[in-house]
């Protein structure tokens, strides 16, 4: 009986269950410090990519400001000199001459024609390092040290007559062959009547085209009112009779312009000056621009400006905002002008883009002769 009892007890006590028992002190607290090292990690692996990619935007907008500047400025050297037909009859016939960079008036646009096929237009693209202004560009926010670019050229889109708006400038092209009046130029408050000219029947009225002039030049600033810091690509355009400034691309920190020059007339560019107005000697000696038979009078500054076919442009580009543990200890290479600049030992990072643009209205003329 005793043996029975003994067994019985037994099978009972191993087939009881064991009360569930909880973590201890100690595991617990090697869970929440494993926890709290993944949670660091976790965090870690967050603001690193936050950085990166904050980093990776700055890039892109820089990038992108870079190669927008340069197709902004190509494009519009491209179209450089367009006046819907060609204006010259005979070798010599139309003239070029310096446009006002500033002007007040449709007179200082350059484009004056007289009877006997006489006339002049303005270069095609011009520049200037002296100080403009305050009405064109706007002083004293234009970076010092950087030139500025003067685009002239016809709208590629014709007017009516009847829906020409005062006070903007038109160009009207005469393509009659008994007209001996190349064109006529005059703000639309002139009307109907002060556009004379006719197409190839000699009786109806030609097209017209609106005068547009682009200045180009770095502010130090894109609203400058307060002033923001940012260096920026602007435009003056001569609009309705005055210039109207537009702020066009942030982070342009430098602008160098070089023009290609056409010394023996057959449409490409021999040599490249920073300053065609006069061009300074280490950047048209015979080692780099070989001389042409007949020799060409580098002195000459109307026909230095009248023969630029293409034009490089430089511009370096900057971050808008600065970069934690970047040094800018980089040099730039910015062309014959300035040569190289920096290293500028702040915390912005940059960038130089640079393009070749061909005036096809001009460089086009001459491969045909």
């Amino acid at each position: 009986m005793s043996a029975s009892f003994n067994v019985g007890r037994r099978e009972r006590l191993l087939t009881k269950k064991r009360p569930a028992a909880g973590f201890s002190l100690v595991e617990l607290m090697v869970a929440v410090v494993l926890g709290l090292f993944l949670v660091i990690g976790l965090i870690s692996l967050i603001v690193s990519n936050t950085r990166t990619r904050s980093e990776l935007d700055k890039s892109s907008q820089q990038i992108e400001n870079g190669r927008f500047a340069l197709q902004l400025l190509s494009e519009d050297i491209q179209h450089a000199g367009f006046t819907g037909t060609t204006l010259t009859r005979t070798a010599g016939s139309v003239a070029q001459v310096a446009p006002s960079p500033c002007p007040t008036s449709v007179a200082a646009l350059g484009y004056a024609a007289a009877a006997g096929y006489a006339a002049s237009v303005p270069y095609s693209v011009s520049g200037t390092t002296a100080a403009l202004s305050a009405s064109c560009i706007d002083q004293p926010h234009n970076v010092a040290n950087t030139p500025v670019l003067i685009v002239t050229r016809l709208s590629t889109a014709t007017t009516s007559i009847g829906s020409v708006s005062a006070p903007a400038a038109y160009l009207q092209r005469s393509t009659c062959a008994t007209d001996t009046v190349p064109f006529t130029i005059a703000a639309g408050s002139a009307g109907s009547g002060g556009f004379t000219r006719t197409d190839t029947t000699c009786t109806a009225k030609a097209e017209l085209r609106a005068v547009m002039q682009h200045v180009y030049f770095l502010s130090t600033c894109s609203v400058c009112s307060p002033s923001d810091g940012l260096p920026t690509l602007k435009v003056a355009e001569y609009v309705n009779g005055a210039m109207q400034i537009t702020p066009l691309v942030e982070g342009i920190q430098d602008l160098q312009v070089e023009y290609g020059i056409d010394m023996d007339n057959n449409g490409s560019p021999d040599c490249y000056t920073s300053n065609p107005a006069s061009p300074p000697a280490a950047e048209v000696a015979v080692a780099k621009c070989p001389q042409t038979t007949p020799a060409y009078d580098w002195a000459n500054a109307a026909a230095n400006w009248s023969n630029v076919v293409a034009v490089r442009v430089l511009v370096l580009a900057r971050n808008n905002d600065t970069s934690g543990g970047w040094t800018d200890t980089r040099t730039y290479d910015m062309g014959l002008a300035k040569g190289t600049v920096g290293p500028f030992n702040d915390r912005y990072k940059r960038h130089v883009y640079s393009a070749v643009a061909r005036l096809y209205n001009i460089a086009g003329q001459r491969e045909l002769q």
